[in-house]
């Protein structure tokens, strides 16, 4: 019987092992033109790593512990799903391509409700970045052992894996990032340039949709250009002022020319919809309306202060990254720089440090407030921003390795310091994986952001809801429960529903039988105080028709009875 057994089993193993051979010899291959060997592994491997990380987390619910992301899941929804369904519900408030890529998902109430919606979306994200960043590392002629260390470096970060599985921004901004510089780095890279319309495509795209994604898109597109001028002036011909305005206009403007086109839309879109063109920025419900209430708090220490604008971001990064790619990251820079100059690696390199630039400029500038064990006061709020410049720090680190491995007689010890690495980054991994919310601080921000009483009322109205409108503002912090409670978006009358929602105020009994408040933002929080129970406070005439059926400190629920 075994030899039965053995016989029947050798011809799999024959059949497998020269698959893996290939797959292996594949991660050490040169690019061909377009063509990346090992771009579809490398996709592949972190979808199922982010596959089987969604499985384990989004049962738990930890996936929607952020109030953002709850959020982003409920402007995605009422696009389809409202009572003025439609482009417009897009808002102003958050740039437009992450709930825009969530329709892919959002339309099937389930997997909204439960925040699948995102997890998808993040597995497919994760994809794209891991592809990207691999085909960065080999188009830059990084071995096998340091393509393996990039990759890994970023899709087995346990705090990028646990943002993943949400509907928050990030995944969508590092993705299409990632993308960009890849597509950048195969232009300045290729031993036939490019054309105009291929850097449109490769770069440009990409770069549109992180520009639509966060405002660290807008530094990457600014970098962009000023990286294709470098890369591509001393390739040019003719006189110096006709090669620049050849690489500007043949390189940079069909590079930047999606991107800048992407931001044309939105500021037009903006004036249709609210008047002003720059009422994402400046306007009622802006991230710099709600920065004053947080100038009013004092606590925004780092404003003004480059050096506690460093302290606290690098913290931040150090936290999240681990400090065994935070250092290998910058001596891999520091390496480039001495060895290449103004090459290709320390380029991209350059291009991938922008977003650690962004983020402390806008805390020096206070644009941003970010709280961590190690600032001033000390919490955890935006601490998730430290991440974006992961991708440098891993292909950094996988520089250093590739410089390394260039030493006479280092090579064998570049692939035990890669291996070495990547044993690292693993252990690192199982380890906070291990105690989540006490070992990672993005998990350990949400599960402090977690609003349990506000989950109390969803739950309530989830379970004794029979029908009927719901008055809420949606524009309180507190109040983003609105996936958690799993009613269609259209039985709602929310503050993005216009008009609407002035008449519920107006006349509430002939428009709501259900009203859902929070009874104590405005007073010690830095929330927005919720109009629906202003106008409770201020004209109780108009609501004496509603019974009060659950309350807590926090929020109340009533129902019509008359």
């Amino acid at each position: 019987m075994s030899t039965t057994a053995t016989a029947g089993t050798l011809p799999a193993a024959r059949g497998i092992t020269p698959a893996l051979g290939r797959l292996w010899a594949s991660l050490d291959a040169a690019p061909v033109a377009r063509r990346v060997p090992g771009t579809v592994p490398a996709a592949l491997f972190a979808m199922v790593v982010m596959a089987v990380v969604a499985v384990v987390v989004v049962p738990t619910g930890a996936n929607l512990w952020y109030t953002d992301a709850l959020s982003h899941l409920t402007v995605a929804r009422r696009i389809l799903d409202s009572n003025h369904p439609g482009f417009q519900q897009l808002g102003t408030v958050w740039l437009p391509v992450p709930h825009l890529l969530l329709l892919l998902f959002v339309w099937n109430l389930t997997l909204w409700s439960t925040g699948w919606a995102g997890a998808l979306l993040g597995i497919l994200c994760l994809g794209v970045t891991s592809a990207a960043v691999y085909r960065i590392s080999a188009r830059l002629g990084f071995r096998r052992i340091a393509r393996l260390v990039a990759v890994c470096g970023v899709t087995l970060n346990a705090n990028i894996l646990y943002l993943h599985t949400t509907a928050l921004t990030e995944p969508v901004l590092i993705a299409c990032m990632m993308a960009a510089v890849a597509g950048l780095t195969h232009g300045a890279t290729a031993t036939r340039p490019l054309s105009g319309g291929e850097m449109a495509v490769f770069a440009g795209l990409p770069a549109a949709g992180a520009v639509l994604s966060r405002y660290e898109g807008w530094v990457l597109v600014a970098s962009m250009a000023l990286f294709m001028v470098i890369v591509d002036y001393p390739r040019a011909h003719g006189s110096r002022w006709a090669r620049l305005r050849r690489v500007v206009l043949l390189r940079v403007l069909p590079t930047v020319g999606p991107p800048l086109l992407a931001l044309a839309w939105w500021l037009a879109y903006n004036f249709a919809m609210f008047g002003n063109p720059l009422d994402f920025m400046l306007g009622p419900y802006s991230a710099h309306a709600q920065q004053q209430v947080v100038v009013q708090q004092g606590i925004l220490t780092t404003q003004g202060n480059l050096g506690v604008s460093m302290h606290v971001m690098n913290w931040a990064v150090v936290d999240l990254v681990g400090v065994p790619l935070v250092v290998l990251g910058v001596l891999g820079l520091l390496a480039a720089i001495l060895v290449d100059g103004l090459g290709p690696v320390p380029l991209v390199l350059g291009v991938l440090f922008g977003t650690y630039v962004f983020e402390v400029a806008s805390l020096y500038f206070g644009q941003t407030v970010m709280l961590t064990q190690h600032s001033l006061p000390t919490g955890f709020f935006n601490v998730r921003y430290g991440i974006s410049p992961l991708p440098f720090f891993a292909v950094g680190s996988a520089a250093l390795l590739s410089y390394l491995r260039r030493l006479p007689r280092m090579s064998r010890l570049a692939d035990l310091a890669g291996i070495a690495l990547l044993a690292t980054i693993v252990g690192q991994a199982v380890w906070i994986a291990n105690a989540p919310v006490q070992r990672s601080p993005v998990v350990q921000e949400g599960f402090h952001l977690n609003d349990g009483r506000a989950n109390a009322a969803a739950a309530f109205l989830r379970t004794h809801w029979h029908g009927g409108g719901i008055l809420l503002d949606d524009s309180v912090a507190s109040n983003g429960i609105i996936p958690l409670v799993g009613v269609p978006v259209h039985h709602y009358i929310l503050r993005a529903s216009g008009q609407p929602f002035e008449d519920a105020l107006a006349h509430p009994t002939l428009h709501a039988r259900w009203i859902l408040v929070s009874t104590s933002t405005g007073r010690n929080t830095l929330d927005t105080p919720d109009a629906v129970f202003k106008d409770m406070e201020l004209n109780p005439q108009l609501f004496s028709g509603y019974s009060r059926v659950w309350s807590d400190d926090t929020h109340a629920i009533y129902e019509l009875i008359a």
